[in-house]
C-alpha cells in the first residue's frame, strides 16, 4: 500500500537497495498514481532503526526485571535508544492486546483490582487498574491514572506539587470499556470490597455477577501482593500483580529505577502484559515474539 495516497493496486516493483545496517536486500516499489517511491521496510516496526539487531533481546530484557539504564549498559547503547524502543514496543503491544480482546471468545470469569505505584516520587502516586482472566491468568485490560497521596505524605505532596486531580474513576472506566469487547455480559467479576467497584460493574456489566472479598495482609513473598491467608478468592489477580512487580523494575518495591512519565510507564505495562500472555501460551506455541517482525 502506498504511504502517500493509500492505493493498493497501483504499485509496481522498482529495484532493490542494500540496507546499510545489516546489508539486507530490500525491495523498492513505485506508486503509479502519485509517483511516490517506497519500500517493503516502510511499514516495518524497525523502520529507520540503525541497531535493529537487539530489538528481540531488548524486549525480553525489559520484561525480566532490568531497568532501562541497565539495559542500555548491557547492549552498549545510549539510554535514549532504549527509551525509543520502549515507546515503539509499547505501542505495538497495546495494539496486540486490543486485537487479542476482539478476536478471542467471550470470557466468563474475570478478576480486577488496582495496583499502586508512583511517578518520579512517592508524592505523585498513580493507580493501575488491571483485569485478569481467572482460568488462564491472562491480562485482558489495564489503564493508569493519577491519584492523591495518602497518610503522612498527603500534606507534603500538596505543599510541593499542589492538589493533583484524581483520575482514579476515569482509569477504572477506561479499563471497563476495554473489557466490554471480550467479557460476557453475564460473566462473574471478582474484586475486593472497594466502594467504587459495585457501581462500576452495574454501569458497564449490569447483568454480571459481582462477588467481593475482604482484603488481607500482604505476605513477605510476592512483594506484598500475595496475601497471608489460607485461601485467597482472588489469588489469580494477586499472583499476576506480584509478577508485574517482580518483572518490571519500575514497579518493584524500594527501587530507585522510577518512571518519570505516566505515558512511559503505561508503555512498560503494555509490554509486560503482552509478554505475560505470550509466556502463558508457551506450551501451545513458541514465545511468539516474531510479532515484532524481526
Amino acid at each position: 500500500m502506498c504511504p502517500n495516497c493509500k492505493s493498493h493496486k497501483n504499485s509496481v516493483k522498482r529495484g532493490f537497495y542494500r540496507r546499510p545496517s545489516d546489508q539486507k536486500k530490500v525491495q523498492r516499489f513505485l506508486c503509479k498514481s502519485c509517483k511516490i517511491s517506497f519500500s517493503e521496510q516502510t511499514y516495518a516496526i524497525d523502520y529507520r532503526q540503525q541497531k535493529r539487531w537487539f530489538n528481540q533481546s531488548c524486549f525480553l530484557t525489559l520484561c525480566s526485571g532490568v531497568s532501562q539504564r541497565r539495559a542500555a549498559f548491557i547492549f552498549r547503547v545510549v539510554p535514549r535508544t532504549i527509551a525509543r524502543r520502549v515507546k515503539k514496543f509499547g505501542e505495538i503491544c497495546e495494539k496486540n492486546l486490543s486485537n487479542y480482546r476482539e478476536q478471542r471468545a467471550k470470557v466468563n470469569e474475570v478478576e480486577f483490582d488496582e495496583l499502586e505505584s508512583f511517578i518520579h516520587t512517592k508524592l505523585k502516586p498513580v493507580t493501575i487498574p488491571i483485569a485478569v482472566e481467572k482460568k488462564t491468568r491472562k491480562v485482558l485490560a489495564l489503564s493508569i491514572g493519577n491519584i492523591g497521596a495518602k497518610g503522612n505524605l498527603k500534606k507534603l505532596s500538596i505543599q510541593k506539587y499542589g492538589r493533583r486531580p484524581s483520575e482514579r474513576l476515569f482509569a477504572l472506566q477506561t479499563m471497563a470499556k476495554k473489557l466490554q469487547t471480550c467479557v460476557s455480559p453475564k460473566a462473574r467479576l471478582g474484586s475486593d470490597k472497594c466502594p467504587l467497584y459495585p457501581k462500576l460493574v452495574r454501569d458497564y456489566f449490569p447483568e454480571a455477577q459481582h462477588y467481593t472479598c475482604k482484603g488481607a495482609r500482604g505476605a513477605v513473598v510476592g512483594l506484598g501482593e500475595l496475601k497471608k491467608t489460607v485461601f485467597d478468592p482472588i489469588f489469580t489477580l494477586n499472583h499476576t500483580y506480584a509478577m508485574f512487580r517482580d518483572n518490571l523494575k519500575t514497579l518493584s518495591r524500594r527501587t530507585w529505577a522510577t518512571a518519570k512519565r505516566k505515558d512511559r510507564l503505561l508503555f512498560l505495562l503494555n509490554i509486560y502484559a503482552w509478554f505475560h500472555n505470550l509466556w502463558l501460551d508457551r506450551n501451545k506455541v513458541k514465545l511468539r515474539l516474531e510479532v515484532f517482525n524481526l
